[in-house]
């Protein structure tokens, strides 16, 4: 019975969405065009740890990864190919906040914008 009642005041801590409370940040989109991604493109913004990432053909790919850093436009943008076909992943620090964004390229070089973060 202790158990049980143990597991049901668990419950609340158990449920919610996944990522919630762990830092993953709010949802922003980057600038995309072509084999050119921003994570910002105002001047004033301070970029200090970005990841982009995809899952190619079943294998989990970091496709660029800086940490401690302090970038500012243009050194926030990154020149890196985008296999369509493929859903990416971003996560970013800028100005001491945490963003988030995922997009899918189609075969057709169209981006999808993958949910909103909310």
């Amino acid at each position: 019975m202790k158990r049980l009642i143990v597991l049901i005041s668990l419950c609340p801590l158990l449920s919610g969405c996944v990522g919630e409370s762990v830092g993953v940040g709010e949802w922003r989109s980057l600038y995309i065009h072509g084999s050119r991604v921003c994570f910002t493109v105002d001047k004033s913004d301070v970029l200090t740890r970005y990841a982009l990432s995809s899952t190619q053909g079943g294998e989990y790919k970091e496709l660029a990864v800086t940490d401690h850093t302090a970038l500012s436009y243009p050194d926030t943008c990154i020149n890196i190919e985008l296999t369509p076909g493929y859903i990416y992943q971003a996560s970013y620090t800028m100005n001491g906040s945490n963003f988030q964004y995922s997009f899918f390229i189609d075969n057709d070089g169209k981006l999808t914008e993958l949910g909103s973060g909310k």
